[in-house]
């Protein structure tokens, strides 16, 4: 849909009305129609129990809002890794340690915002934001994958639930059921 703007030319006693289609305004890339949470097997326990993708209260500052973090990067997100070690190294020692690598799909309507949008949401500071692009940077992460909510994702929303199988390099989807009796 565009909006017209009329601009007038006097020519010879006769107005002359131009319409020029002018775009609406873009706020960035096309939303993903599905995004990811990446964790761990120990946390999904924790999310499972509470009934949410809670936000996260880790390495914030004291006047900011936690949020919960989220990537439309169907990749292992590197700042999801437990241990300052990049790669499939830090991956490895992350799953050993806390039972597994987890996906964690569902729709890209519980997180709305972008990175870019995390001071005017969550109140980070620009130190503060720049710290947290600096730091996915340099494991790897891609900050324009990067969604979040300040708000709690009920686990009804899941779509799909994955652990990451090292010996065949895939993700391995988890009966959602089955998942459920166990906790």
């Amino acid at each position: 849909m565009f909006n017209l703007v009329s601009s007038s030319h006097v020519a010879h006693a006769m107005q002359i009305h131009v319409l020029i289609p002018i775009p609406p305004p873009h706020a960035g890339p096309d939303p993903p129609d599905r995004i990811f949470h990446f964790t761990t097997g120990s946390k999904l326990r924790s999310i499972i129990n509470s009934g949410h993708i809670l936000p996260s209260t880790a390495h914030i500052e004291p006047n900011e809002k936690p949020v919960a973090w989220f990537s439309s990067s169907r990749q292992w997100e590197p700042t999801a890794t437990k241990c300052p070690i990049p790669g499939k190294l830090g991956q490895l020692i992350t799953a050993k340690a806390q039972n597994g690598l987890v996906r964690i799909t569902l729709p890209a309507s519980v997180a709305p915002h972008t990175f870019h949008d995390l001071p005017t949401i969550a109140g980070t500071s620009p130190s503060g934001f720049m710290g947290l692009l600096l730091a996915g940077l340099d494991l790897g992460a891609d900050p324009g994958a990067w969604r979040f909510t300040p708000t709690p994702v009920p686990t009804a929303l899941i779509r799909e639930i994955e652990f990451f199988d090292f010996a065949n390099d895939c993700w391995l989807a988890v009966d959602l059921a089955e998942l459920a009796c166990r906790n």
